[in-house]
């Protein structure tokens, strides 16, 4: 053996000696670095003695102790180093990434993030929350409770009253789930206003069970009205809220709601009663959604149903309830393939006009097919068809098959014209046949063509836009068939529109015009029907105007406009009007909303009849904002009828920050 070869044996032991010890070494860096930072306490102060026999340190002066996330500062604190236990006193804040604690004195775990508090004011970082109280137990880190104690969202300093706050006693607060307390009074600026035997409130915006604030008003129909709901969290996916309506000129109202949601869909069932008193009528209304999915099958099932078409008009709590002409319900399974979809359809229509339903038919039930548009070479070609069932108690019922495909073809650059051609063969078999044969069918097609120009021109300043297009449709004469849906408007139709449009924009302004002429091959007499305008303007204030003239009489047949400027910062004003000849409405429409100032808004909302019924419904709100409650202030008028007197109600609306809406109407 080599003299060489020794040295190089021994170089790579001593190499492999020091790959070990670097490996270990790193090891144990990287190891204690993942350490608990509970092994360790920093202890700071002017003065610090410590006692071996107790195992304990007393620290005077500026002290600052540093244990897990906690921090803790006084101007004397004694601490057990074995049981991490502390007592401090003067000045004392603690801090931990959920609260920020101010006593006068504490004695706490830093471990276990217990102990006691005196004359202390606690501030949970999270959502703003506040607890001050004479002696407060911290049982767990998440649970406190005291004999006497207040609680607020609004910021608090010890010589701070704040803007409200619930005081009571025997104050039991988890965090993250709920408040309760005894003997509480609601204090504005430290004066009580409202008394409560017990409170119990949800502290965080978490679902929590328990009851919701109740709705307390009055109204000019209905009386004096109580309105408490109880919310129920039954699992993360479910859950559900029952609500009780008292009126004092009308009865009392039951609901109950229930919500789910689950990884293939989603749910929402509804069911209200009310026994109205007065008009001596029982009131039910159902509303249920449920939408499923399971692979390429989706289930849906949309129900809607009130038992008086009246009910909306007396208890809708939304003006889009209270308008509505139809209830639709709709239950569907519908199959979904690469190109195609198969499905079967139920749909019930109720009548919110009409006292009797007995006239709009119902599909029960519908199965169809659609084809989605397939090129054909250089054509496209979709299809729709369907066999449905449709029943009523008066006028025709009975079954339809329908079949409408269609074929269209485009083509060309600056000029582009497009056609298609929809044949369609509809057989019924009727039953109540009101005039019509028992055995009908209909035979007949559509055709379509359509001719667009785009013309663009860049100016410096501007930019200019031109769109001349010509329309034509046309369906040739066919037999009269009873009306069911829309498939039956399909009917005879020979109308051309000749369209121009124009659109300039600035740089902060666009302007755009478009004029219609309808012209129609069936008729001989007033063939040219109303021109109809459009325009628009975008730019320091928004103006829509629409407008249909009839040059045959001379005339307006309808016209609508809204004008909204934003005045000033924060403040928008809207004007508009509604006119329609043949329906005799003619509406004029002012709206305004501002943010008045850092803490005020308002918005308002009126509408007036200028036939002759006055003012319509309208609105007035205004809201007042601070850190930590809001209250809204709101006056409405809803418009009567025949029967009905109008109604004026005045609303205020108090939001207490971090526990919910309590309302006044």
């Amino acid at each position: 053996m080599s003299k060489w070869e020794t040295k190089s044996e021994k170089l790579e032991v001593r190499n492999g000696k020091l790959w070990i010890f670097i490996f270990l070494t790193s090891y144990f860096l990287l190891l204690t670095s993942y350490l608990p930072a509970a092994w360790a306490t920093t202890i700071t102060a002017d003065h610090l003695e410590y006692f071996k026999d107790k195992d304990k340190y007393v620290a005077t002066g500026n002290v600052r102790i540093e244990r897990q996330d906690a921090v803790l500062t006084a101007d004397r604190v004694i601490f057990y180093h074995a049981t991490s236990d502390a007592e401090a006193e003067g000045n004392v804040i603690y801090t931990d990434k959920e609260v920020v604690i101010n006593t006068d004195r504490a004695e706490l775990n830093l471990d276990t993030k217990t102990g006691k508090l005196y004359n202390a004011i606690i501030f949970f970082k999270k959502d703003n929350y506040w607890i001050t109280g004479e002696g407060i137990k911290k049982i767990k880190e998440d649970h406190y409770y005291a004999k006497t104690a207040t609680f607020t969202t609004c910021d608090t300093e010890p010589s701070y009253k704040p803007d409200w706050c619930f005081k009571g006693s025997n104050v039991d607060i988890i965090v993250g789930e709920r408040l309760t307390a005894r003997n509480v009074t609601f204090n504005i600026k430290g004066l009580p206003v409202l008394y409560t035997p017990y409170l119990w409130a949800p502290i965080l915006t978490e679902r929590k069970t328990g009851f919701l604030f109740p709705h307390i008003g009055m109204s000019s129909r209905k009386g004096f009205q109580f309105s408490p709901a109880f919310f129920w969290a039954i699992d993360e996916d479910k859950d559900a809220t029952f609500y009780l309506d008292y009126y004092s000129k009308r009865g009392i109202g039951k609901g109950v709601e229930f919500r789910y949601i689950t990884l293939s869909g989603k749910g929402r069932w509804y069911a209200y009663h009310i026994r109205d008193r007065e008009l001596k009528k029982d009131f039910y209304e159902i509303k249920g959604f449920n939408e499923h999915y399971f692979k390429n099958i989706r289930g849906l099932l949309d129900i809607n149903y009130v038992n008086h078409e009246d009910f909306y008009r007396e208890y809708a709590r939304t003006r889009d309830n209270r308008i509505q002409r139809f209830l639709q319900s709709t239950g569907e399974i519908s199959m979904s393939f690469d190109n195609s979809r198969l499905y079967l359809l139920g749909q019930h229509w109720i009548d919110l006009k009409k006292p009797e339903f007995a006239y709009v038919p119902q599909r029960l039930p519908e199965i169809g097919h659609t084809i989605n548009p397939t090129s054909i070479g250089p054509m496209i070609f979709t299809m729709s068809s369907s066999l449905a069932n449709f029943h009523r108690d008066k006028g025709p019922a009975g079954q339809r098959l329908d079949l409408n495909p269609t074929l269209s073809y485009s083509f060309g650059d600056r000029v582009r014209l497009f056609q298609s051609i929809s044949p369609r063969v509809t057989f019924y078999n009727l039953q109540n046949e009101a005039g019509y044969s028992k055995s009908l069918h209909r035979e007949t097609f559509k055709y379509r063509a359509n001719v667009l120009s785009r013309l663009v021109k860049q100016y410096r300043t501007f930019s200019h836009i031109f769109e001349p297009s010509i329309e034509y449709r046309f369906i040739p004469d066919t037999r009269p068939v009873p009306l069911f849906d829309s498939t039956e408007l399909f009917d005879r139709t020979s109308v051309a529109h000749l369209s121009l449009y124009n659109s300039i924009s600035f740089r902060d302004i666009a302007l755009s015009v478009r004029a219609t002429q309808p012209y129609d091959f069936n008729v001989k007499d007033n063939a040219l029907k109303p021109t109809e305008f459009q325009a628009s303007i975008r730019g320091p204030f928004t103006l829509n105007f629409d407008m249909s003239y009839d040059f045959n009489v001379q005339e307006i047949k309808t016209a609508n406009s809204d004008l909204r400027v934003n005045i000033i910062e924060g403040t928008t004003v809207t004007i508009g009007k509604r006119y329609a000849k043949d329906t005799k409405v003619m509406q004029a429409r002012a709206g305004i909303d501002s943010a008045v100032t850092r803490n005020i808004s308002v918005n308002a909302d009126i509408w007036y009849d200028l036939k002759g019924r006055g003012l319509r419904e309208s609105t007035l709100k205004t809201r007042y904002s601070e850190q930590c409650w809001a209250m809204d202030l709101s006056l409405s008028r809803k418009p009567g009828d025949n029967i009905r007197p109008p109604e004026y109600s005045f609303m205020v609306l108090f939001e207490l920050r971090g526990l919910g809406i309590f309302r006044v109407l």
